[in-house]
């Protein structure tokens, strides 16, 4: 089982995703803010983590730098989920570490469960995507 830290800061929204996320397979972490997410990346073996970019104290390129900074499993698959999806947002992400990138307003939630599935299988094959 795949497991998912989810990092989303909007009650509604977390709970949707954690539901999607769960009835497709997943084994789901959810986390509120970055330092949660890095918590539970420090005491669990995390495939993926899904995080937005906009976020309390610490933002998501913020969390990606941390993750990526060689504390943590650097084979966990780090995917953006945002609406910050202008071109510089995603090459950022991608640059400090991020393997994907997804804007949430383009994905109902089952379609971005299909998405990460996507993008989790093609990291598998290749270093980023975009």
């Amino acid at each position: 089982m795949v497991k998912i830290i989810i990092v989303e800061d909007d009650p509604m929204i977390a709970e949707i995703y954690l539901k999607k996320f769960s009835d497709s397979g997943f084994e789901v972490f959810p986390a509120t803010t970055a330092e949660q997410a890095l918590g539970i990346a420090k005491v669990e073996k995390i495939d993926v983590l899904m995080t937005d970019l906009i976020m309390p104290k610490m933002d998501g390129f913020q969390l990606i730098s941390e993750l990526r900074n060689g504390k943590y499993d650097s084979d966990m698959k780090i995917i953006v989920a945002s609406n910050l999806s202008q071109k510089d947002d995603r090459d950022k992400a991608i640059r400090l570490g991020a393997n994907g990138f997804v804007a949430k307003s383009e994905f109902s939630p089952s379609e971005l469960v299909a998405e990460i599935k996507k993008l989790i299988s093609n990291a598998n094959n290749s270093e980023n995507l975009v």
